[in-house]
């Protein structure tokens, strides 16, 4: 890893603000930018849509030619939210292999002037030197409303029910999984969105980062 580039983690489960946060921090740094879900649903999609089973045998073979270079958010954004291309993307995940060929793709992001990156291993396994980490959090009920409002602006439909669902297996797979588990690492800033507003969530993220570089 090239240390002499910045980098700034933000870490946490699904539907915590990573995202949204992550764009808006690196356009006001002016910094490159990593959403390491999109990597996975990328993969995702591409398997999906060219019936490759899901054994890692087949991915790891699949990832050797594959071009991360086709990652255009731009042309996979209609299909990124459809429910089977999440619940992929997070079994995907869990191989070993998979992630230690991605792990490299993903530390290829790093490049002046500095990086944001966001997941849910980025700065206790990808970017361990990272010179800020965050983890957000936010209680369940409010991610699941989240959640809903994001599929509802999309066009797509839902309900809390289900989405409770979702998020519950989520958790409960990046939390417990073996390999590069979901958790915050001793050097986090753990900031709790549940009663915040995003104006406030990115006040707060910038305070933080002011404290570390000049802006």
């Amino acid at each position: 890893m090239n240390n002499n580039i910045p980098v700034i983690t933000i870490d946490g489960p699904s539907a915590a603000g990573k995202s949204t946060i992550c764009n808006i921090i690196a356009n006001k740094l002016n910094w490159c930018i990593l959403e390491s879900g999109l990597i996975y649903r990328f993969l995702a999609i591409l398997i999906l849509q060219r019936n490759v089973p899901i054994i890692e045998k087949n991915i790891i073979s699949f990832l050797k030619n594959l071009d991360f270079s086709l990652l255009k958010e731009n042309k996979i954004s209609k299909v990124i939210p459809l429910q089977i291309v999440g619940e992929t993307a997070s079994k995907l995940a869990t191989f070993s292999e998979t992630r230690k060929i991605l792990l490299y793709k993903q530390r290829c992001f790093r490049k002046k002037p500095g990086l944001i990156a966001e997941g849910r291993d980025m700065g206790t396994v990808v970017f361990p030197d990272a010179i800020i980490k965050f983890f957000f959090k936010a209680n369940l009920e409010t991610r699941v409303f989240r959640r809903i409002k994001q599929f509802k602006k999309m066009g797509l439909p839902t309900n809390y029910k289900k989405s409770l669902e979702q998020l519950k297996i989520r958790d409960e797979r990046d939390q417990n999984r073996l390999i590069s588990p979901l958790y915050a690492s001793k050097d986090a800033i753990i900031l709790d969105s549940t009663n915040m507003t995003l104006s406030e969530v990115i006040e707060c993220s910038m305070k933080e980062i002011k404290k570390k570089i000049n802006i």
